[in-house]
């Protein structure tokens, strides 16, 4: 066995020359044969090869990153992004509301200055007009107290104090808006038998960055976690205009050292009845990496230091129309306002939710009134966050019951609205500026190793272009081993074609790369109607993956192709260990 660690040119140079990939027909040879009629018979001999490579080694840098297919870049995971408060991060998001609220207004955008509004709101700015509490205004001087020395009583906070802290703000944006998008909750992965679908869960209060998002310093991040429809669910994202991070160096370098079989797999495109080849890594993934060995990756040109967020931008839509609090304790906790039926990611729902995080166990009781008078004039009673008046001495009619944040709900959208905003104009937006990410590059390294070693199938989009020979439209293929927890002399085995092994780039752009198969039926079976199936993925050369079933001469199957066509598999003599006979039989 040879040890390999040289620069990819010189190496694949090497497996190249040794016959890893099937040449090209020369001009003037026999045309590759056409499809297989029903009860037309081709035979073809299959071998199995192989040439051990220990130690490749296959640099990509940014320009290599950047040229791979997109599905390859979003499905290499890298970390989740955390915005929420916890040992590794800044409190981003409590951190720019914070930084918002007191820059001055000039130099915010509108919507930002919108936000900034509500952050700063208090009781002594608040606005009661056209609100529930519309009537303390009248009734306030008659009491001798100021409306916003009430509203802060029923609150239980000071005039000047915000109705709601930086702190509760981010922890309902990252519950309402941004988990509430569907890529903020599920990220791209490796399709496997246990996800074929490829969709992972994200860290709660995580954003999901992919390699596609690193090489474009971020640049990808309002695309992905913008408007989103499909399934049914529609979400008009939270991030927009520009978003900018500084990961990867000009100098970055991925490098991966990798030990696998280098020769492609000889296999059989089924329609044809000919021979193809498959580079399928897919097969090797669990061997070919040695993570008892540091250098099986290693990283360069990382940004020295702690990475900062030079920018990112939040968006949160307001509704068209303005959205009354509710006047009754039912639903309990909740209220009977219609924004307890709007999208969670939209402006007055934040707003409520927001409120009603701050004050939902708000009990207390106030009263006013002069001096030796038995019965105040004025009282209140604050209940789990549901407050009721009453007023005494025919002042008039009091404010109508209810929850604080259905007061709140009402305040925040009235000051959203001065100087006369039109409704749904009033969107908010939040930008945070040269921010640290919450790691520094050495943590972020770590992270990036523990991830793709945790799920080396992650890799198998770079793994493939170490030792990619895959020429044509093989379904299945022939590798000679032994079932894992057998001993003995290696087996003969057919392996059916599995999604990974599918070359899916557009062949306009990649010469050589053929469109995405799909097969209503997969694996081997016993019987022409392909009902008793006698393939299964276990464990064979490390793969658990692909559907596969050991043969010897006389051995008889049937299968299909992605087209649908159905064949008959006849296993031949064998005249060497390594050689395999077949006679492929279309049966309709």
């Amino acid at each position: 066995m040879r040890r390999w660690a040289r620069t990819v040119t010189t190496a694949f140079a090497a497996v190249t020359a040794l016959g890893a990939c099937v040449a090209p027909l020369p001009e003037g040879s026999e045309p590759a044969p056409g499809e297989l009629a029903v009860g037309e018979t081709r035979e073809l001999e299959l071998r199995y090869l192989r040439f051990e490579v220990e130690g490749f080694e296959k640099t990509l840098r940014r320009a290599d990153i950047a040229a791979l297919p997109e599905d390859i870049k979003e499905r290499l995971w890298l970390l989740d992004l955390d915005l929420s408060r916890g040992p590794n991060t800044p409190q981003l998001l409590d951190n720019a509301l914070a930084q918002v609220k007191e820059l001055p207004p000039e130099s915010l955008s509108p919507p930002a200055r919108n936000l900034q509004a509500l952050l700063r709101m208090t009781p002594a700015t608040a606005r009661l007009e056209g609100t529930s509490l519309e009537e303390l205004v009248r009734l306030a001087p008659l009491i001798g107290v100021a409306p916003e020395r009430c509203l802060s009583d029923l609150l239980s906070i000071d005039v000047d104090a915000e109705f709601l802290s930086p702190a509760v703000v981010a922890e309902t944006l990252l519950e309402q808006v941004i988990r509430s998008h569907p890529r903020a909750r599920q990220r791209l992965g490796p399709r496997t038998a246990e996800r074929p679908d490829g969709l992972y869960p994200v860290a709660p209060a995580g954003l999901p960055v992919s390699l596609a998002d690193a090489v474009t310093d971020f640049a990808t991040l309002p695309r992905k976690f913008g408007v989103y429809v499909g399934e049914g669910v529609y979400h008009p994202g939270f991030l927009g205009g520009e978003s900018r991070a500084r990961v990867l160096g000009d100098n970055f370098a991925l490098t991966v050292r990798a030990n696998a079989n280098a020769l492609p797999y000889k296999g059989v495109d089924l329609s044809r009845g000919a021979e193809a080849s498959v580079g399928s890594i897919a097969s090797q993934i669990q061997q070919l990496f040695d993570f008892s060995d540091p250098a099986w990756l290693t990283l360069e040109g990382l940004t020295p230091g702690v990475p900062t967020l030079e920018t990112i931008t939040f968006r949160i839509q307001e509704d068209a129309r303005f959205v009354p609090g509710g006047r009754s304790p039912l639903p309990a906790g909740l209220g009977s306002s219609p924004v307890w039926q709007m999208a969670p990611w939209s402006l007055e729902r934040v707003l409520a939710e927001a409120s009603r995080r701050a004050y939902a166990q708000q009990t207390t009781t106030v009263a006013y009134g002069p001096p030796g008078r038995p019965k105040p004039l004025f009282s209140a009673n604050v209940a789990a966050g549901f407050q009721t008046i009453e007023v005494d001495g025919g002042l008039g009619s009091p404010p109508p019951p209810s929850y604080l944040w259905d007061v709140l709900l009402e305040v925040g959208q009235v000051r959203l609205h001065d100087g006369g905003i039109p409704e749904g104009e009033a969107s908010v937006e939040l930008t945070l500026r040269d921010v640290p990410i919450g790691i520094d590059s050495a943590t972020l390294a770590q992270t990036i190793r523990e991830n793709l070693q945790a799920d080396p199938q992650s890799l198998l989009g770079i793994a493939s272009t170490l030792v990619d020979g895959t020429v044509g439209e093989a379904d299945l293929y022939y590798l000679r081993d032994r079932a894992e927890g057998t001993g003995g002399e290696a087996k003969d085995w057919l392996f059916f074609i599995g999604e990974e092994d599918l070359r899916s780039a557009d062949p306009a752009k990649e010469p050589g790369a053929v469109a995405s198969r799909r097969y209503a039926v997969r694996g081997f079976f016993a019987d022409e109607a392909l009902q008793q199936k006698v393939s299964s993925t276990r464990a064979v050369a490390g793969d658990t993956t692909h559907e596969k079933v050991e043969v010897t001469p006389g051995t008889v199957l049937y299968s299909a192709d992605d087209k649908g066509a159905a064949f008959r598999i006849t296993i031949g003599p064998k005249a060497r260990a390594s050689r395999l006979n077949l006679s492929i039989t279309r049966i309709r």
